[in-house]
């Protein structure tokens, strides 16, 4: 039965110092037909039932899912459908003079922010809908979370507003999971809500059940026969191989885990995923998931987790756990488990030999090649040359450099030099030069000439030109995207990487307060994702992060965080990093760039946060240096960027006098007049799903897996461009500020690590 909320002002009172009632946890229950086991506290459990709450998500993302309440946990039963309880969740409200009762019949995912394994935790957005006193309720779209934070305590919490005539109020609602079954799709657990308004009071709990759509059906084949589903069966073998072969994983080897999916149903099996758990140091290595895609019946795939491991492993045992699935919930049968004895490495002892008067001897070879191996450089076309120089003799060549001369063109594509360093005796070493031929170029033989110079004057003893045929012709191409990486399945947090000075301000607004200033549909979901990379893979604190999303990044809330909430934090070791996706704007002189707050208006420039005053705030911070990445453009094109009245788009920088000083970097998703663009496809700014591609490892340049600014950015920009070319017939070309040539050493800041 439900509480009738009197007296208002104190339940008014009641409701605003305790919130939601107190849920009692209870032990989860993992059920599969007739079968239920406990939820363990081991992280592998818990971690495989995050991956299958998260496809159970996304299989119901854009339908309504039905509600029904049973009262209790104790008038629950699992052999009765759930159309035999009462449909909706109901708590009594007092609104006005008269009670009355709100239902909750369905409840809807409109959107996925992210999955993050690390902290076991789904960010989503969800939309209720039912009745109050007969009453259509209208409600507005919330932000929900599940996250698994026990083997007792599995929390969805989220605060919607609920309205009904005139009154209207905040409704926080939290409903704790303790029941399980995805092969029947139903979740169940008990639920509070309370809240209320000026108008409207009130607050209930009980037990509830929500059923997720059934597993769809697969084509029915006429026969003579009765029609039968069309349903995959996934088998798996699992094989595992280290260097040595004598099966114990010592430090230093080279590791690799085989994963043969077969499919011997009659359907297809849609999106299978390999997934492991267990171990977190070797899995550090390895990786936690890997997609084959659809497997067809009669297929076999194969996936292949390899790595090569570090010297001072721990001596213990590691279990890894292999599941495999697909997204109609079709998953194999079994999860097999491997234990696997490790041990650190044997030490070598490495002796050293002092090489006294022997001279360098080099030879080098050369090779150009281009995009479609025809031999000529064609308009448009991808090229690379291939230097590889060798020292052939006994002493140490120093200081090697290959030099370039010979056809303008080639010269400005390739550059003129490249400093390769010192070879050692007997070794080898590679120097490439790639380039992109423009789109007009004139049909002619072109030569170019290859010079290697050494420090200490033991160069090779001749150049080489090559000459090459160069013409002009139309290209037409057509891109088939076969998959995208998943940058919303936030990657775990880096081990022994941590930036515990670094502070960041993430921003992104993708509703204004003016209604006549088009929404910016994945500013919000940007800027929740780009703050989980900053903190597991940018190894920021997350006290240290401040998000500001919609009506909290008003202009004060900006100015706050910048001029106050910045400098309380920041150490003279300190990086900071600013991140903002959403609307910018030029001046009426179109000389100036204005960041657009929440109850920003083109027209009123007293109402715009000037990058200007951004850029002195956080030059004035005592940080070692500041990293500014802007998802927006300034120049009144469509997009990401928004004019007054009477205002001229026209091209303006956003670069100002204050980044002089290179204490400031900023990387900016378009220059000029270009739009900024969303990429609809993966639901976030071209540039933000580029820049989080490059942060999570796809810009490293080294084997520890450190991503640097410079390198951040050369990723980003060549991916940005190339996609936009291709895919949206248009210019968006990212840009550095200062240049990658006035700042060189701040190209070496760190970023993010991605193992």
């Amino acid at each position: 039965m439900k509480k009738i909320i009197i007296p208002v002002a104190f339940v008014l009172l009641t409701v605003l110092i305790s919130g939601c009632a107190t849920l009692k946890p209870q032990n989860v229950q993992l059920c599969r037909g007739d079968r239920c086991e406990t939820l363990g506290e081991e992280r592998a459990a818990k971690e495989a039932l995050l991956v299958k709450m998260a496809q159970f998500i996304k299989e119901n993302m854009g339908r309504d899912i039905p509600l029904f309440e049973t009262g209790s946990a104790n008038e629950f039963r699992p052999e009765k459908e759930p159309e035999a309880y009462t449909k909706g969740i109901s708590w009594y409200v007092q609104g006005g003079p008269m009670p009355g009762l709100a239902v909750i019949n369905t409840i809807k995912i409109i959107d996925v922010f992210y999955i993050d394994r690390e902290n076991l935790e789904i960010k989503f957005k969800f939309k209720p809908e039912g009745t109050w006193a007969g009453m259509p309720l209208f409600t507005g779209e919330a932000e929900g979370t599940i996250n698994i934070k026990s083997a007792k305590e599995i929390p969805f919490t989220g605060t919607f507003i609920g309205s009904w005539l005139v009154a209207a109020g905040l409704w926080k609602y939290e409903w704790l999971i303790d029941y399980v079954d995805f092969d029947k799709r139903i979740l169940c657990g008990n639920f509070s809500i309370a809240g209320g308004g000026l108008l409207n009071i009130g607050g209930g709990k009980g037990y509830q059940l929500a059923r997720g759509k059934t597993v769809q059906q697969a084509t029915v084949v006429a026969t003579d026969k009765k029609p039968s589903l069309m349903k995959p069966s996934l088998v798996y073998q699992v094989s595992f191989t280290e260097s040595s072969g004598d099966g114990i994983i010592e430090g230093g080897e080279n590791v690799s885990l085989k994963v043969d999916v077969e499919n011997k149903g009659e359907g297809a099996a849609k999106d299978v995923q390999v997934l492991l758990s267990g171990h977190q140091g070797l899995l550090g290595y390895l990786g936690n998931m890997k997609s084959l895609g659809d497997i067809a019946p009669g297929e076999k795939k194969t996936v292949e987790f390899k790595t090569a491991l570090p010297m001072n492993l721990q001596r213990e045992t590691a279990d890894i756990k292999i599941d495999v699935g697909e997204s109609g919930g079709f998953s194999a049968s079994d999860v097999k488990t491997l234990k696997i004895a490790m041990k650190p490495g044997k030490s070598i002892t490495k002796e050293t030999e002092e090489v006294i008067s022997k001279l360098p001897l080099l030879a080098f070879s050369t090779q150009l090649t281009d995009q479609n191996n025809n031999r000529i450089l064609e308009s448009g076309e991808e090229m690379q040359l291939i230097v590889t120089v060798e020292n052939k003799g006994e002493g140490l060549a120093r200081g090697v450099s290959v030099a370039l001369s010979g056809n303008p063109l080639l010269i400005n594509l390739f550059g003129k030099k490249r400093l390769i360093g010192d070879i050692g005796a007997g070794e080898k070493k590679t120097v490439v030069f790639k380039a992109i031929m423009p789109g007009r170029i004139s049909t002619e033989t072109a030569s170019l000439r290859i010079l290697v110079s050494e420090g200490g004057g033991f160069a090779p003893a001749a150049a080489k030109t090559l000459r090459v045929a160069m013409r002009s012709v139309e290209v037409k191409e057509t891109v088939e995207m076969i998959s995208e990486v998943n940058v919303d399945d936030i990657p775990l947090k880096v081990r022994d990487y941590e930036k515990k000075d670094n502070v960041a301000i993430v921003v992104g607004i993708s509703k204004y307060r003016e209604k006549m200033i088009p929404e910016v549909k994945y500013a919000v979901r940007d800027a929740e994702v780009v703050a989980r990379y900053l903190e597991n893979v940018g190894g920021i604190p997350r006290a240290n992060i401040k998000i500001l999303t919609d009506d909290k990044a008003t202009k004060s809330d900006l100015e706050a965080n910048i001029s106050d909430w910045l400098p309380r934090r920041v150490t003279a070791n300190s990086t900071v990093f600013v991140y903002y996706a959403g609307h910018g704007a030029p001046g009426p002189q179109g000389r100036e760039a204005f960041v657009v707050p929440y109850e920003g208006h083109p027209d009123y420039p007293s109402q715009l946060y000037p990058l200007q005053k951004m850029y002195d705030e956080l030059n004035k911070l005592p940080a070692r240096e500041v990293v500014v990445m802007l998802d927006s453009c300034f120049s009144g094109a469509k997009g990401r960027s928004i004019t007054g009245e009477g205002t001229r788009p026209v091209s303006i920088s956003i670069e100002n006098p204050v980044l002089a000083s290179g204490k400031i970097m900023v990387l900016a998703a378009s220059s000029g007049s270009q739009m900024s663009s969303d990429y609809d496809k993966v639901k976030h700014g071209l540039f933000t799903y580029y820049l989080l591609r490059g942060i999570r490892g796809e810009a490293s340049k080294d084997q520890a897996g450190t991503v640097e600014l410079g390198a951040l950015y050369d990723f980003v920009r060549k991916n940005v461009s190339e996609t936009a070319s291709l895919e949206m017939n248009r210019d968006q070309t990212p840009v550095l500020f200062p240049s990658e040539y006035a700042v060189k050493d701040k190209l070496k800041i760190p970023i993010s690590r991605a193992r």
